[in-house]
């Protein structure tokens, strides 16, 4: 009885650190600035042009996902969550940018 005891506590006890840690990993700030429209791309080593990222400048109800996106993702803020996307930011293979919302991609 014991051992079965033992065991539910112990089950108990991981579940409650396992659900304490959840609500961390989806972390974010509500409190962003709201950043001006604009277009974000993933340009490819060929030249292409693939967009990325909540798209602001056709949708503005999209204002608080392209401030979480522009903050963790594109241009780090004293309130980032972590590296801004460093592999897209050091001028080996795609790159992340930024363009008016009036660019029009080359074909």
């Amino acid at each position: 009885m014991r051992k079965l005891f033992a065991r539910i506590f112990v089950l108990g006890m991981l579940g409650a650190a396992v659900i304490l840690m959840v609500p961390g990993v989806g972390s974010s700030d509500p409190d962003l600035t709201n950043v001006a429209a604009h277009r974000h791309f993933i340009v490819t080593p060929n030249g292409d042009f693939i967009p990325v990222g909540p798209d602001l400048c056709d949708n503005p109800d999209l204002q608080g996902a392209f401030n979480q996106f522009h903050n963790n993702l594109h241009i780090a803020t004293a309130s980032s969550i972590g590296p801004v996307a460093p592999g897209l930011h050091n001028g080996q293979g795609g790159e992340l940018v930024a363009r008016s919302c009036s660019f029009v991609p080359p074909s």
